[in-house]
């Protein structure tokens, strides 16, 4: 399968009504789209009247188009909802509209114009990998996951109110109304959800009542005579997404967040967009002690062939672009990437690329252009996401107390610092210092980077290290060496040193442009993980773990309906290597979906591939 999703072939010869040549199927009525819409979708769900006195309520579309129905649930949303309700839509897609042609299609409906600007101006990347879009001020969050229906829903969990199923006809698109998807959507069901369809044929029929819901047929809109109307009426499944890993909501009110760097913040702006009191400890006296100090940091995707997490660094790289843009600490110059060690990977990945030319793009002498990556401002940054939350300096924390239903957190003088609902353990290199996360294999490597006067650059270079314009001048590094305990560093000449013979490598017209004694260095801790992957998640409990899931390192089932065992309410998020600005503001999003049991961003199989509990299963392998 191509690494780029397909584009819709649409015919525009009536202009009032866009279809997709594929399907001989139009996208929205000829009669009505926003009308149609709410005939059918809203008012065959029960909206707005179905989230009334509901703080929380999740729908699900299937067949996100020219994104007209959720500007329809949006409008409705706007004028009913209950203050500080939020609203959580996920939409598949699998042939994603290109903006232009979206914008085309919605000119046709001035009462939502307003919203429809706001969309468009966010209008999601054609790539693989989930795209979550926030619209805080209406306490709305969009997420996008293109794919074919079947399979984005066997990976998802969640639990969801209401559906809309608005592919093209069945009898047009017949994967899209299988057996299988229609029970994925009962798996994924609350009860009473409620489904509404334009169609009433019969295989949809019998899927939805096989699947556990009444269907009932209701009067059509327009020239259609009959839609379909069901509820559903099981019970909600034990395992949804059957994991040996803990995921489990806490529904706290108020967060403490041990850790004041990339990580820390990320979580802290996910959770106040959602109307929580974040309190954020950090033991330094000022932000950007550890590794998120540097002056500057890159922001660029992992270009991955395959594998579980390929779509997980992408949609991350796209998550941290708009999250930067929005607060105002990018600068979009583009990075110029040219081949490591596995040439051959890469030019793979070129000649099949994940992103759209305006993303991603081949340079004549076989490298890549990264056109809308570039460099973050880490201290505008992290100061931008923590301005909901309150944040305490000189604050270390050494452990943490189960004390009722919170935690409670203590200083190095044992006194209790503050109690929480739940405990997010942000600490970077400090992570496994905490005794409940002591198994998480963390290493450590010291990096050092250097600025200074330099040429003006129009972009940043990469290969095994890179360069990048900043403040007029340039940045450039960084080393990696091993690194044994979590003690400050410092910078040295023998680093800097390298430093300058790796950037005499990579652009030697410009190392001899730059004066090393006018430079300035910074080194700092990175921490990582034996696979390389992020950790982010709720932390096992590691003892009780590997006892109940002993069975396992013999090979053996296991026979238990007991649910993993973890410290109820602390998460984890941590081992994000050189990748930190990349990964962050993704993770962040991830853990306090978690906390409040939304429909999740990542399938299962990724979701468990950085979950802290994996280390565990491996060692259970190992023996």
């Amino acid at each position: 399968m191509p690494r780029l999703p397909p584009e819709p072939d649409l015919d525009w010869s009536d202009p009032s009504a866009p279809r997709a040549a594929a399907f001989d199927d139009v996208y929205f009525s000829r009669r009505g789209g926003l009308a149609e819409t709410e005939a059918v979708f809203l008012a065959g769900t029960g909206l707005p009247e179905g989230w009334q006195n509901r703080d929380r309520f999740a729908l699900c579309e299937l067949g996100f188009g020219t994104g007209l129905n959720v500007l329809a649930v949006w409008r409705a949303w706007k004028l009913t909802r209950n203050a500080h309700a939020q609203l959580h839509i996920s939409s598949v897609e699998a042939y994603p509209l290109a903006k232009a042609d979206a914008a085309r299609a919605l000119a046709q409906f001035p009462e939502v114009a307003e919203l429809a600007e706001q969309l468009l101006a966010r209008w999601p990347v054609r790539a693989y990998g989930p795209q979550r879009l926030w619209f805080p001020n209406d306490g709305l969050s969009l997420t996008l996951h293109i794919g074919e229906a079947e399979t984005v829903l066997g990976g998802m969990s969640g639990r969801f109110d209401a559906w809309f199923l608005d592919g093209f006809a069945p009898a047009r698109n017949p994967q899209m109304w299988s057996p299988e998807t229609l029970r994925q959507i009962a798996r994924l069901s609350a009860p009473g959800a409620r489904v509404a369809s334009f169609t009433v044929a019969g295989d949809v029929r019998r899927g939805l009542s096989a699947a556990g819901f009444t269907v009932e047929k209701k009067p059509g809109f327009g020239a259609k005579r009959e839609r379909l109307e069901a509820v559903y009426g099981g019970e909600p499944a034990a395992k949804q997404c059957a994991s040996l890993y803990p995921y489990a909501p806490s529904h706290p009110k108020r967060v403490v967040i041990v850790g004041a760097g990339i990580a820390g913040a990320s979580v802290a702006q996910a959770l106040t967009r959602r109307g929580v009191e974040a309190i954020v400890l950090e033991a330094a006296r000022e932000l950007g002690a550890g590794a998120s100090g540097n002056p500057a940091a890159l922001v660029m995707p992992r270009l991955d062939r395959g594998g579980v997490l390929r779509e997980f660094y992408l949609a991350a790289y796209l998550h941290a672009v708009t999250t930067y843009e929005a607060l105002g600490a990018f600068d979009a110059c583009g990075v110029e990437q040219r081949a490591g060690a596995d040439a051959e990977a890469f030019a793979d990945v070129l000649a099949d690329p994940p992103l759209p030319t305006d993303w991603l793009s081949a340079l004549p002498h076989g490298a890549a252009l990264q056109a809308r990556a570039g460099v973050v401002r880490p201290g505008a940054a992290i100061e931008a996401m923590l301005r909901g939350a309150q944040l305490m300096l000189e604050s270390p924390v050494v452990s943490l107390e189960r004390s009722g239903d919170g935690w409670l957190l203590r200083a190095q003088d044992q006194r209790a610092l503050l109690k929480a609902d739940a405990v997010v353990i942000a600490g970077g290199a400090a992570l496994a210092q905490f005794e409940p996360a002591a198994f998480l294999p963390i290493a450590l490597s010291r990096g050092q980077v250097e600025w200074g006067t330099g040429p003006a650059l129009t972009r940043a270079l990469v290969q095994s290290n890179y360069l990048t314009p900043f403040e007029g001048g340039v940045l450039f590094g960084a080393t990696f060496d091993k690194a044994e305990t979590v003690e400050a560093v410092v910078a040295d000449d023998a680093s800097r040193l390298r430093n300058l013979e790796a950037l005499a490598a990579l652009a030697p017209e410009i190392a001899a442009s730059v004066n090393a004694k006018s430079l300035r260095s910074r080194a700092s801790l990175r921490a990582t993980t034996p696979d390389r992957a992020p950790i982010a998640g709720l932390l096992p409990d590691a003892e009780k773990w590997l006892a109940q899931h002993e069975p396992l390192a013999h090979g053996r089932k296991i026979e238990t309906d007991l649910p993993p065992p973890a410290h109820a309410g602390v998460y984890v998020i941590g081992g994000l290597g050189a990748r930190g600005f990349t990964l962050a503001p993704l993770l962040g999003e991830i853990i306090a979906a978690e906390m409040f049991a939304e429909p999740s961003l990542l399938p299962q199989f990724a979701r468990d591939a950085i979950h802290p509990a994996r280390f565990l299963h491996r060692a259970l392998k190992r023996r």
